[in-house]
């Protein structure tokens, strides 16, 4: 792996900024259990999606053969079956900034850091407010910064309902919006979060003041293919029950438009966080309801009116670039900007290059809307 370049940063306005986005820290682990190809043979099927690994008949075999699962978990380690405890993870992934609260009957962890207009940043499925932190860092310096983990991911877990409609998730963010007492804020949503953000500025457009969209979902597509592989009967089963650390890493690799470009600890947190308690069985429910809504239209776009910047990476696979352009026949007076060679997660792949094209827009809007009202601080 080559490191990320470092690419300037325009400072905000009466603040301190560095010159350069530094580096994510490194992300304490807490086993990495890596297994030689042949021991996952054992797992069969996911072999077809992600390694050649063995034919498919080998599907069948942990469930047919218990002493073929019971070898699985010699070879590959107890790691991948484990839930890591709540109070190690809280341990490993809260800062002084971060809180569990209670919005919307779900125990959130919410990360508030810095003052001036409230930006809310959603990350997308399987990921964690963490994918945010280097442009949190940057952006605490002159913005109010609202981070959360989405149910059923990082340190939330699972939602106490089992509910990951659309509904569900507005609720959330409009108490998101009235517990950190705001009138408004700009929304930033990755992926599923950028899908939120949007349907949350189409219902309540009184609330969001601009909309900042990295590769959002929300038009027909296929599910990429960890999120399928979660709505199949039984690999989905055993997902739930079997995450070994290198299945994460190919999922996180296909993410970026060049995994050479993950940083040390990346791969860790996302293994590590998607098998805390209740995770993985509610990532498999939200991929299920996922999957029933692929198919809609978003004619809720069209009631989309607040200032709006999508950005995009050329080198998607998840939701690819050919659907900005349906957001821009749909959002003509939206802005759309495609960084090429750029995967699915361009603020954590690249997240000094991607701040680059925001700063510009964030700064318009405070200049045309003057002080935020409502920005709590």
């Amino acid at each position: 792996m080559h490191e990320e370049p470092e690419y300037p940063l325009p400072s905000p306005v009466g603040a301190v900024a560095p010159s350069v986005l530094p580096d994510c820290p490194p992300t304490p682990t807490l086993l990495r259990p890596r297994a030689p190809a042949w021991t996952l043979l054992p797992l069969g099927p996911p072999a077809l999606l992600l390694l050649p690994l063995g034919p498919p008949a080998l599907l069948l075999l942990p469930l047919r053969f218990p002493a073929l699962l019971l070898l699985s978990l010699l070879l590959l380690g107890c790691q991948a079956f484990r839930s890591p405890s709540p109070d190690q993870l809280r341990e490993r992934y809260m800062d002084p900034g971060s809180r569990m609260v209670e919005v919307a009957g779900v125990e959130l962890h919410l990360r508030d850091e810095g003052e001036g207009p409230t930006l809310i940043l959603l990350h997308g499925a399987s990921a964690s407010l963490h994918t945010w932190e280097p442009w949190a860092r940057s952006l605490r310096g002159d913005h109010r910064v609202l981070s959360l983990d989405l149910p059923p991911s990082g340190l939330t877990g699972p939602h106490p309902e089992e509910r990951y409609d659309p509904e569900a998730y507005l609720a959330l963010v409009n108490g998101v919006l009235d517990h950190a007492g705001v009138d408004e804020a700009i929304l930033v949503g990755n992926s599923l979060g950028g899908y939120i953000a949007a349907r949350y500025a189409s219902r309540h457009p009184e609330r969001v003041r601009g909309l900042v969209l990295i590769s959002p979902a929300g038009y027909p597509q296929e599910l990429p293919w960890p999120l399928r592989l979660l709505t199949l009967p039984v690999l989905g089963r055993i997902h739930s029950w079997i995450t070994p650390r290198w299945m994460v890493e190919r999922g996180v690799a296909s993410a970026y438009g060049d995994p050479g470009r993950i940083r040390p600890g990346v791969v860790d947190r996302y293994w590590e966080l998607l098998r805390a308690p209740g995770n993985r069985s509610g990532m498999r429910r939200l991929a299920r309801t996922m999957d029933e809504l692929r198919d809609r239209e978003p004619e809720w776009v069209e009631d989309i009116r607040v200032p709006t910047l999508v950005v995009w990476g050329g080198a998607d696979t998840f939701t690819p670039v050919e659907l900005a352009h349906r957001w821009k026949e749909d959002l003509p007076q939206m802005e759309l900007v495609i960084l090429e060679g750029v995967g699915h997660v361009a603020m954590e792949e690249l997240p000094a290059r991607s701040l680059e094209v925001v700063r510009p827009f964030l700064a318009d809007l405070r200049e045309r809307e003057g002080p935020s009202p409502g920005s709590g601080r």
